[in-house]
């Protein structure tokens, strides 16, 4: 991953989008190439829950490298739809399958917590069509990534709903609507609604 850290270069300030024209802790500033989150800002732009900037292609990387189960496979990146940054002859195990696994599994009966994860609930932003096996993150300037082992599937999405104001929840309905039309252009097996989801209940 080339392009994914804290408090970008503000070389790089053309590459990132603006957030939030924030009146209340920044004067008025249109945010771009700092963190959104205030708190993160307060920290310096580092922090546990916000202030991580990437790309689509640096998330796909990762996605890739969640559904190998913690290993950076061999890859290619001329290889049509590769996620794969620079070629790799030769693979490397990164994490433990079994750390994925426990980081990704429920935490707690009731809950769709996992560890720094989301997994798919009733009205889930993943959508209906991914299965019990996914787990996925959002983030509140209307980031999300979703990754699901069982259909071989990951969906980025980097929308910018707090550009110019916060003010805009359309981004829930299209995350769900994307993560669905995903999963059913899957042509090559058979892909139903999750069981407990609204469309299985149609």
């Amino acid at each position: 991953m080339t392009d994914t850290g804290f408090n970008p270069d503000p070389a790089e300030l053309a590459r990132v989008a603006p957030t939030e024209v924030d009146d209340l802790w920044r004067g008025g500033i249109h945010v771009r190439g700092i963190v959104h989150d205030e708190n993160a800002d307060a920290y310096g732009g580092v922090s546990g829950h916000a202030g991580l900037f990437s790309t689509a292609r640096d998330l796909a990387a990762f996605a890739q490298f969640m559904l190998d189960g913690g290993a950076a496979l061999p890859c290619d990146p001329q290889e049509p739809g590769s996620p794969c940054l620079r070629r790799r002859d030769s693979g490397e195990r990164i994490i433990d399958a079994g750390t994925v696994d426990r980081f990704t599994a429920r935490q707690a009966p009731g809950s769709s917590r996992a560890l720094g994860w989301d997994t798919p609930g009733d009205r889930s932003s993943a959508g209906d069509y991914f299965t019990e096996a996914a787990f996925g993150h959002t983030g509140f300037t209307g980031t999300s990534i979703w990754i699901d082992p069982e259909l071989d599937l990951f969906v980025v999405l980097l929308t910018n709903r707090v550009s110019p104001t916060r003010e805009n929840g359309r981004h829930v309905s299209l995350r769900r609507m994307v993560h669905d039309l995903a999963a059913q252009a899957i042509l090559d097996r058979a892909v139903s609604p999750r069981p407990g989801s609204p469309a299985a209940s149609r």
